[in-house]
């Protein structure tokens, strides 16, 4: 597929203020918000992330391309944008749908997730607060929306997509938003000086889970000390309820929902 090149919008982008209250993420020691490191990047240099980005396909050299730190306003919106993937597949939940027996079969038996207390153990929860002098695209802004619209309609005709809007840009057409990252990151001023610092989104999973992607080499912030992750801090336990998940304790034992 040829690269589309992205034209100049019409409109401007509008930015947003960052979250007067601290943001949240889930990372690595020692610090939870050091971005993951470009050992870990796939063929095309991305992370398999909504907006990571497409520059290495545009012939960009790794020092010009940036990495996300995603984060949300909640902690248990970062919990559940991290958790979720660990959800039974479709095609798993389906085929346990299709058994015929006489006795209702104990979904547990083919689907129970348990959160191991190793995945807690190797990771932290991380708490910080973002500069108030940053900006970000809110992409449930129509206007910004309809100049998005405008700059991606050559890659979004390339994935046969009958338009840009909410759906699309929170959908799982990752070309599309990786090229909408890589055009917020490369509006600039009138001196030439970065315009934003990442993007403003909800997520696909929860309407109330208000989320941010930010690029690595804007983050100005505050952080507290990470904090360990219990099998009973609030955020987790909203999550494990959501999904149905259980926690193993530090003795082995299991949290259920």
């Amino acid at each position: 597929m040829p690269r589309a090149r992205l034209p100049r919008a019409a409109n401007a982008l509008k930015g947003v203020p960052p979250p007067v209250a601290p943001i949240y993420r889930i990372g690595r020691p020692p610090d939870p918000f050091e971005p993951p490191p470009w050992s870990l990047a796939g063929e095309d240099g991305a992370f398999g992330n909504r907006f990571d980005d497409p520059g290495k396909g545009l012939g960009l050299a790794e020092d010009r391309r940036f990495r996300m730190v995603y984060c949300a306003t909640t902690s248990a919106a970062a919990f559940g944008e991290t958790l979720a993937r660990f959800r039974p597949s479709l095609s798993l939940l389906g085929q346990l749908a299709g058994i015929a027996d006489d006795e209702p079969l104990d979904p547990r038996l083919f689907h129970e997730v348990v959160i191991p207390r190793d995945w807690r153990s190797r990771r932290r929860l991380g708490k910080t607060t973002l500069e108030e002098a940053l900006r970000f695209v809110d992409l449930a802004d129509p206007a910004n929306l309809q100049t998005l619209r405008g700059a991606l309609a050559p890659v979004a005709s390339q994935l046969g997509l009958p338009d840009v809007d909410l759906s699309a840009v929170t959908g799982p057409h990752r070309r599309l938003t990786q090229h909408l990252a890589r055009y917020v990151y490369e509006q600039a001023d009138e001196r030439g000086q970065p315009t934003f610092a990442g993007l403003r989104y909800v997520s696909r999973l929860n309407p109330h889970w208000e989320c941010w992607a930010i690029f690595h080499d804007r983050l100005q912030h505050s952080p507290a000390m990470p904090a360990p992750i219990l099998p009973d801090e609030p955020g987790l336990v909203q999550v494990r309820e959501l999904f149905g998940f259980s926690v193993e304790t530090l003795h082995g034992a299991i949290m259920e929902r």
